[in-house]
Parts: structure tokens; C-alpha cells; sequence
């Protein structure tokens, strides 16, 4: 296992707890980690039923906190971890804060199935932009990590009955 690997399946870890911990605590099973210079600063779930808000997904928080923390809009040479590939609103939000890449665990496709109860976004992507947005911020899709992640995903979708 390469040094570059190590760190970045340990920053998914994170993420996909953060997820796990936010499903027990009510919340919905998304979660970001951003990451600059190989350290984590700043984290962020899902509050969208929690606090009422339907823009308070987890991306838009860690980069709030993020952009807070360094008193900046710019996280260029920043990475963000995420479970699931960000919606539309949370992609745009990332290219307008610079970050350099996003490593996700579940597409979308596998995604849009496993949370059955929620809208479909498959579709909401492609009214917005081409290929999610690929244009401006690379995606990194760790596989290793897609069925914890539909796992986390399922769990939380079949709990809402």
C-alpha cells in the first residue's frame, strides 16, 4: 500500500464515520472531510432535517468551516472526502471555493439506488453541467469503498421505512 493510498483511505474512513455517526445521531448519511497538506481541516455532516435547512449538506459545511478556519474563499490545493459524489449545489460550491479534487465512495448511480427514499439526482447533475461537473474539480472514485458506503447509505434508507 502506496503512502498516498494509505492517507487517502484513512481520510474516507473518517468520512464514512463521520456518516455512520451522524445516521445514530438522526441525521441523514452524508459527511465531508477536507484535507490540505496531508491534514484534516474540517469536517462537516448532513443538518438538512435537523436544522430545517435543505442547503445544509455536509460539503457546504466543511467548506464554511474550512473557508472560516483559513479566513479565505480560496481551498485550492485542498482534497475533499465525501461518501457519495456531491449534489449539484455542493459540486458548485466546491468549484467556487478552488478545491483541487474530490475523492467520493459511492457513484452516483449506486448512490441513486441505495437512497430510494430520497429524489433521484442522477438527472439534476446533467441539467447543470457535463459529466458532474468534470470541467472544473477532478473526481477520484475509491472503490474500495463503494459497498461501505451503500451500506451506509442503505441502512440509513431502509431505517426511514
Amino acid at each position: 500500500m502506496t503512502k498516498e493510498f494509505a492517507e487517502q483511505d484513512a481520510f474516507m474512513r473518517r468520512a464514512l464515520e463521520l456518516a455512520r455517526q451522524n445516521v445514530e445521531d438522526g441525521g441523514w448519511p452524508f459527511s465531508a472531510v477536507i484535507v490540505q497538506d496531508g491534514e484534516i481541516i474540517s469536517e462537516g455532516v448532513n443538518g438538512v432535517d435537523r436544522n430545517y435547512d435543505p442547503s445544509d449538506h455536509a460539503e457546504m459545511v466543511a467548506i464554511r468551516n474550512a473557508t472560516q478556519k483559513l479566513k479565505s474563499t480560496d481551498l485550492s490545493g485542498a482534497t475533499m472526502y465525501v461518501v457519495g459524489v456531491p449534489c449539484p449545489m455542493c459540486a458548485t460550491c466546491a468549484i467556487l471555493a478552488k478545491l483541487d479534487t474530490i475523492v467520493y465512495a459511492v457513484s452516483v448511480e449506486a448512490k441513486d439506488e441505495a437512497l430510494s427514499s430520497l429524489p433521484l439526482t442522477d438527472g439534476l447533475y446533467n441539467l447543470v453541467s457535463d459529466g458532474y461537473g468534470r470541467k472544473a474539480i477532478t473526481y477520484k472514485h475509491l472503490k474500495e469503498h463503494e459497498s461501505e458506503g451503500v451500506s451506509v447509505f442503505s441502512n440509513w434508507n431502509s431505517d426511514r421505512g
